[in-house]
């Protein structure tokens, strides 16, 4: 049953809520303590009533007209629905004014007294309904078509809390601390019965389903204590403000203990597998565990809330002599003493996580194991169903690592089996090299701890930046995705922000390619961050021979700017010769003349020059070209700044059809220097040439049995369209049952697809070749297998003889009539058009005099004044609102009676009047119906009366009849309640078009 949404449940649960209100007065030790109580209460069978009071709408009537709909169009519609429950909430309040020693935030003892606020909350709810349906059709000569249907949903609620909160205050009325002693046990058991008989052209289907959920959660004994880090006034300062905003800004911490337990229990069973080609049984499912455990919980306190005053009101507390108060509604305030909330909310999560925590595991494995059975994933040959998690974190050190990645829940995973991919900034996916496989081309790689080959629980990785995807000292968003690649699933997915760092003396990395796009082969090399293999020395000096140093500009510049002269030529005519660093000599009148003499261009004022070379090889590693570049500040082939370079490798691109593999290598050297700076390792790539077979695929076709379907797409351009394709299928024996040939192929995308009938089950593979024109052996075979086998699913003969009778029958025009009888049924349905009350006010309760919220209360208002809907008598507002809530607010000795009532309630019996939950008053009237209810199943309830008729044979009621006696429509629920509400609404709405055309 689903809960209710309404104006009337919404106030209700609120003011539930709201009753949780202490009495509370701070002034310094009053010289006499207070006691109150108060409570709040509502019987859930008064919801029907409530609605009607508010929106015009007859439940029972409604539902009446919806079941008279069906009597007309000639099918039986029975709809009872009956719940029973009882929602309930108590406050007692007491002052102890004698002086009391706690000890503070400090660990030192502080002089107090106290005020408690003892909370009691029982809920409970029993639901049951009960949804049949029958309807037969007899043509002479044909065999009888039609359905029963029997549906029965119950529900049974409870909620019970118990709450002791007790808060010290020093004699200046500052707040140091409280105690709160907590208890809640929640449980819910819900059920669904659908007993359905479908028949038609001589065959009947069945369906016998049933499903229960039961869940259970309490955490029971916690004992909590709240010391603030310093004493705090907020009290007093609500009091003496109109508007107070209080934010806890040395809150100190909350500890406590605490007992939790958990149980749950969910079993399916009863689904007609074996009709749809399944084992009978195969989707029967049950799982059930109890978990118990204590413990025990410390975190740091915080909250805040504001305080806006309204009006000035009086309100009669009712201590049991009347106690006239004067309070201020509060429309933005919390509905009790906030501090009270702040902390059950601490309790509940500082305990719910910590038993969260201890028994996360024991409560995933049970799941775990019941969810395996259920698929068929136990045994020793079974792939265990995991539940992966992974904890990524932005990396804490100074190197090029993208993120530092834990593995903390799952199975162990061999690292040959994994794929890490990262995204940085929304860019191209990258995916990491795994351990041990680095290349210098990728992206990523993963720098494990915790062994190579396997990714065990525990260990984790770093995934290391090696292109520079996230640059030095930029922030950067980083998306991680772990695959398990045999079992194609994604393990986990997270997102971060990474600052990019470079390692110590980066050189950057090298990588190297070809490509056949030209007539040649061309060469290329590609330097990627962070760091460079090049130097910047920036500006080259010459040394004079007397030591001293100018720039190597004013070199051979016709002055001399060495005080000796020896920058320039002699200016007798002799010659001058500068020896460059292979040793060879030119003129000095060839220095800083815009062209390079000597081979490291060092007569140009070079200081570094570096030498690219490029490699091509053949698969066997057969050296087949060479290409070498050179790099310098000027004269040379590339500037240093350059990342990228080319060169023709003089190898013709290869031109027969298929695949073939080159390999590159390529390597910066310092020139002249006998080893490299920074080297790529061999990068080797298959490359094709002519039209390539994208796919190819065999299947169990879906269209029919003993089928095999086949197709494959090739692309192809204006160049290569000179190839024959053929397709043919063998069986397991290797018989040819299929085969076609195509001579040519179109520019672009070239695909067929067929289906081949075979006649007996096994392997069936498909070969798809493509041969060139000419050639005798194909250039490309593509083969894929598939596996035919007698199909046994789909529906059984008899449902499919059931639904296809039952298609073809008037069943139809029995629905249409139906629709159209519903449809005038409800122009009798009349809504309220305007709401009762064209005001209303939330009203907190707050008294200055007691420094606490002293109640709440609801009021509305039209044209004739002002109601109290319900909370405490208040001056200026009637009691006797027009529309009515029936919300029970009871305060003093009622209160008191009602307390200790409910206080050792601690079942659906002791909340609810489980006697008057009699489902027999629904069996009754469904008898009376005319309806056979002997294999009818109803939740367990308590022992019914025998009724009987007074007539030997009576004449049963219509269902419109009986729907109209209160007995069969005692309850409405929730999922009725928002259906009803949509079709008045609907109906209200086309009722006032018409209207308004025929005023037209």
């Amino acid at each position: 049953m689903n809960t209710r949404s309404s104006l009337p449940s919404l106030l209700i649960t609120t003011l539930l809520l709201a009753a949780l209100l202490p009495l509370s007065s701070v002034s310094a030790a009053p010289a006499e303590a207070s006691e109150f109580y108060y409570g709040v209460e509502y019987d859930w069978s008064s919801v029907d009533t409530d609605l009607e009071n508010f929106t015009g709408l007859d439940v029972p009537e409604i539902l009446g007209e919806v079941m008279g709909a069906a009597d007309d169009a000639g099918f039986n519609l029975i709809i009872g629905q009956l719940q029973t429950g009882s929602s309930n909430v108590y406050v007692h309040h007491t002052e102890d004014i004698s002086t009391q020693t706690i000890m503070d935030a400090s660990d030192n003892p502080v002089a107090v007294w106290s005020r408690t606020d003892d909370v009691t909350l029982r809920h409970g709810i029993l639901a049951d309904s009960i949804l049949q349906t029958d309807w037969s059709e007899t043509v002479f000569g044909s065999p009888t078509t039609g359905f029963d249907v029997d549906i029965v949903q119950s529900l049974e609620q409870v909620l019970t809390v118990d709450i002791s909160y007790t808060e010290y205050l020093d004699d200046n009325s500052n707040l140091i601390g409280a105690d709160m002693e907590f208890s809640m046990d929640m449980s819910a058991a819900i059920g669904l019965n659908i007993d359905a008989l479908f028949e038609g052209d001589n065959e009947e289907f069945p369906i016998d389903f049933d499903s229960e959920l039961t869940l259970g959660y309490s955490i029971t004994d916690s004992s909590s204590e709240w010391r603030l880090g310093s004493p705090d006034p907020v009290y007093a300062e609500v009091s003496s403000n109109e508007n107070f905003h209080w934010e806890c800004e040395d809150c100190g911490s909350i500890d406590g203990d605490y007992t939790g337990a958990v149980d749950y229990s969910f079993s399916v069973s009863g689904i007609p597998t074996e009709d749809f080609g399944l084992d009978a049984g195969e989707f029967d499912f049950e799982v059930t565990d109890t978990l118990t455990d204590s413990g025990t919980f410390d975190m740091d306190a915080e909250g805040e809330f504001n305080f806006d005053k309204g009006d000035s009101m009086t309100v009669d507390l009712g201590d049991g002599d009347g106690l006239a108060t004067q309070v201020q509604s509060c429309e933005t305030c919390p509905p009790g003493n906030p501090l009270m909330f702040l902390m059950m909310g601490h309790v509940l999560v500082g305990s719910g996580e910590a038993f969260a925590e201890q028994i996360g595991e024991d409560l995933g494995d049970g799941i775990t194991e019941a969810f395996e059975d259920f698929f068929g994933l136990s045994g020793d040959n079974a792939e265990p169903l995991e539940i992966y998690y992974f904890s990524a974190e932005s990396p804490t050190d100074t190197e090029n690592h993208l993120a530092t990645v834990s593995f903390m829940q799952g199975q162990d995973l061999n690292w040959d089996n994994i794929q890490v991919q990262v995204t940085v900034d929304g860019s191209y996916p990258a995916t990491c090299s795994n351990p041990g496989t680095y290349d210098s081309g990728d992206r990523c790689s993963i720098e494990s701890w915790g062994g190579e080959s396997m990714l065990m629980v525990g260990s984790g990785f770093h995934i290391v930046d090696n292109f520079d995807l996230c640059p030095e000292n930029e922030t950067c968003e980083v998306a991680i995705t772990i695959s398990d690649m045999e079992n194609y699933r994604t393990l986990d997915y997270s997102n971060l922000y990474v600052t990019g760092g470079t390692p110590a003396n980066s050189k950057g990395t090298l990588i190297s390619g070809f490509t056949d796009y030209s007539e040649n082969i061309t060469l290329w090399s590609q330097l990627h961050g962070p760091g460079t293999p090049f130097v910047d020395d920036g500006d080259v000096y010459f040394t004079c021979d007397d030591a001293g140093q100018i720039d190597w500009d004013a070199v051979n510049n016709g002055m001399n700017d060495c005080a000796d002269g020896s920058d320039e030529a002699p200016t007798d005519g002799s010659s001058k010769m500068f020896t460059c660093e292979d040793g060879t000599t030119i003129d000095w009148s060839l220095l800083n003349n815009y062209q390079a003499d000597c081979s490291q261009n060092e007569d140009e004022g070079v200081a570094n020059h570096y030498t690219f070379q490029m490699n091509l090889f053949d698969s066997d590693n057969t050296p087949l070209s060479s290409a070498e570049l050179t790099a310098c500040e000027y004269g040379c082939d590339h500037d240093t700044d350059t990342t990228y370079w080319s060169a023709d490798s003089g190898i013709p691109a290869p031109s027969t059809y298929g695949s073939y593999t080159m390999c590159t290598e390529s390597s910066i050297w310092e020139t002249g220097a006998s080893s490299p700076i920074i080297e790529s390792s061999s990068f080797c790539e298959d490359n094709w040439v002519g039209p390539r077979l994208q796919y190819s695929d065999a299947y169990s076709a879906p269209d029919g049995d003993m089928m095999v379907g086949w197709d494959y797409q090739i692309y192809g351009d204006d160049a290569y369209t000179d190839v024959t394709t053929t397709v043919t299928i063998h069986d397991a024996n290797n018989n040819v049952v299929f085969t076609q040939s195509i001579s040519e192929l179109d520019s672009g995308y070239n695909s067929d697809s067929g289906t081949v009938s075979v006649l007996e089950e096994g392997d069936y593979c498909l070969t798809v070749s493509m041969t060139g024109d000419g050639a005798s052996t194909p250039f490309a075979t593509e083969v894929d297998c598939t596996s035919i086998v007698q199909s046994t699913e789909g529906p059984s003969d008899r449902v499919e003889a059931v639904f296809g009778a039952l298609a073809d029958s008037g069943l139809e025009s029995v629905l249409e009539a139906f629709g159209e009888n519903l449809e005038d049924r409800m122009q009798t349905i009349e809504p309220f058009e305007e709401f009762p009350y064209n005001d209303g006010m939330w009203a907190p309760l707050w008294s200055n005099e007691h420094a606490a919220m002293v109640g709440v209360g609801v009021y509305v208002m039209d044209d004739n004044g002002a109601y109290t809907l319900t909370g405490p008598q208040t001056q200026g507002y009637a009691n006797e609102a027009p529309a009515k809530l029936s919300i029970r607010y009871l305060t003093g000795v009622a209160a008191n009676a009602q307390t200790n009532g409910m206080a050792d309630a601690t079942t659906i019996n002791d909340i609810v009047e489980v006697d008057n939950h009699n489902l027999a008053d629904i069996t009754a009237d469904l008898e009376e119906a005319g309806i056979d209810v002997s294999n009818l199943t109803l939740p367990q309830t308590t022992p019914t009366n025998d009724q009987t008729s007074g007539d030997d044979n009576p004449t049963p009621p219509t269902a419109e009849d009986v729907a109209e006696d209160a007995g069969l429509l005692p309850f409405l629920s929730p999922v009725s309640m928002a259906a009803v509400i949509a079709l008045a609404g609907v109906v209200a709405g086309s009722r006032k078009d018409r209207t308004n055309k025929e005023d037209e």
